[in-house]
């Protein structure tokens, strides 16, 4: 499959703050999957996490992970609870990270659903 986002939307009765116990997990795992721990700076992302579990502890959006790099994990502007991942170039391996992350939240319990190519830049090159 090949798509340039995945998207992970969560059922209407899942808050931010649900998603706490399960998000260091994730974002770790995203940032390993994706190469992109900066090795001269493993805290770094240490700091970046913590950022986003701040957010979290408060029921808030967090930043997720938009810096530069072959993928990014957004948390767009949106009364509902989600995010998406978005893959650069034509080798993007956005439907096994979004599979991936899929999966962790399943085991965690978290209702969710996974739709791909939903970003409105995207439609709008089409």
């Amino acid at each position: 499959m090949r798509a340039q986002s995945g998207h992970i939307r969560f059922d209407k009765k899942v808050k931010y703050s649900d998603i706490l116990p399960i998000y260091r997990d994730v974002f770790k795992r995203f940032l390993e999957e994706t190469d992109q721990i900066p090795e001269d700076e493993p805290e770094y992302a240490e700091v970046l996490v913590e950022q986003n579990l701040l957010d979290l502890r408060n029921n808030r959006k967090p930043e997720g992970y938009n810096r530069s790099g072959n993928m990014r994990m957004m948390f767009p502007i949106s009364d509902d609870v989600e995010f998406y991942f978005y893959g650069r170039g034509n080798d993007s391996e956005v439907p096994r990270i979004t599979e991936l992350v899929s999966k962790m939240l399943n085991k965690e319990g978290l209702k969710h659903d996974v739709e791909w190519d939903q970003m409105l830049l995207l439609e709008e090159k089409k």
